[in-house]
C-alpha cells in the first residue's frame, strides 16, 4: 500500500448518514440516468446524492450561505439533479465525478442567487422522501470543521476525500462482518492508521494475546487488512473517474489524499 499514506484520524460519521453500495457512483450511472427514466437509474442517482451531499453542503456553507439557506440550496440542487435538469451541463465521457457535481452546483447557485429563499423553500417540498437528508447532522459536522482559511473549493476537496475514505472503510468493515470476523476487524482497525497518536498503537504481541492467536498470524491479518483496504480504495476512486487507466486512478488517489 505504498501509494496510500496513513491517515491520522477520520471524522466519525454515523452509520445512518452513510450510503449503501458506494460502487454505484460510477460514470456509467450518469450515462444511464441521462438515457433512461426507470426506477434503477433513479435509485442509482439517489446513491450519488447520499454519498456526496455533505461535501457539497460544506462548499455552500463555506461560500457564505447561512445554515437554512444552505439546506434549501442543497435540497433544491439534488431535486433538480434527480429530475435530470442538470445532467446535461457536463460531459460524462470525461473528467471526474467530483468536478462534474461541483460544476453542476455552481451553475445551480448562480441560477438561484436572485430567488427569494422563502419561495424556494416552498418549492422544494417535492424532494423524494427516500432522499431525506439529515441536515442537523450535517450542520453539527460542519461546526466541527477546523477553523482555518480553507476556501470553499479546498474544503469541498477535503470533505470529498474523507468521504471516499470513510465509505471505503465502511465497505471493508462490512466484508469482515459478512465473514463473521467483526471482532477481528474492530481489533485490527487501528493498524490502518486511524489513531490520533500512532505511537499509542498496541503491539502485535499484545493483540496476539488478546485474540488468542500467534503473533505471526496477527501480522498476516494486518497485512491482508491493509492490502484489501488499498484494493477497495483503488476500486472506489476508479468508480468516480471518466477513465479507468491505472495511472489515472493513482493520480486521482494521490490528489485526494493530499487534500486530507
Amino acid at each position: 500500500m505504498s501509494e496510500i499514506k496513513w491517515i491520522a484520524m477520520l471524522t466519525p460519521c454515523p452509520d445512518a448518514a452513510l450510503p449503501r453500495g458506494f460502487h454505484t457512483t460510477r460514470w456509467s450511472v450518469i450515462r444511464q440516468a441521462i438515457a433512461d427514466d426507470d426506477k434503477q437509474s433513479r435509485e442509482a442517482l439517489e446513491q450519488i446524492c447520499r454519498a456526496y451531499w455533505y461535501p457539497l453542503y460544506a462548499f455552500v456553507r463555506r461560500s457564505g450561505h447561512s445554515r437554512e439557506d444552505s439546506q434549501d440550496l442543497v435540497q433544491g440542487f439534488f431535486l433538480k439533479l434527480l429530475n435530470k435538469h442538470l445532467l446535461g451541463v457536463a460531459n460524462p465521457d470525461k473528467g471526474k465525478l467530483r468536478t462534474f457535481l461541483l460544476t453542476c452546483l455552481r451553475r445551480y447557485l448562480l441560477d438561484e442567487r436572485d430567488r427569494a429563499m422563502a419561495q424556494k423553500r416552498e418549492g422544494n417540498r417535492g424532494v423524494s422522501s427516500s432522499l431525506a437528508l439529515d441536515t442537523d447532522w450535517a450542520e453539527q459536522r460542519y461546526a466541527e470543521e477546523p477553523v482555518d482559511h480553507l476556501t470553499p473549493d479546498r474544503l469541498f476537496q477535503r470533505r470529498w476525500a474523507l468521504t471516499v475514505l470513510e465509505l471505503t472503510l465502511q465497505l471493508l468493515g462490512e466484508e469482515y462482518e459478512r465473514r463473521d470476523k467483526r471482532q477481528l476487524f474492530v481489533t485490527l482497525r487501528p493498524f490502518l492508521g486511524f489513531k490520533a497518536d500512532p505511537t499509542a498503537l498496541p503491539s502485535c504481541e499484545a493483540v496476539a494475546k488478546q485474540l488468542g492467536m500467534p503473533e505471526a498470524t496477527v501480522r498476516s491479518h494486518i497485512f491482508r487488512l491493509r492490502q484489501r483496504w488499498s484494493e477497495l480504495m483503488f476500486e472506489q476512486v476508479a468508480a468516480t473517474l471518466g477513465e479507468d487507466s491505472s495511472q489515472a486512478v493513482k493520480d486521482e488517489l494521490k490528489e485526494l489524499l493530499e487534500c486530507v
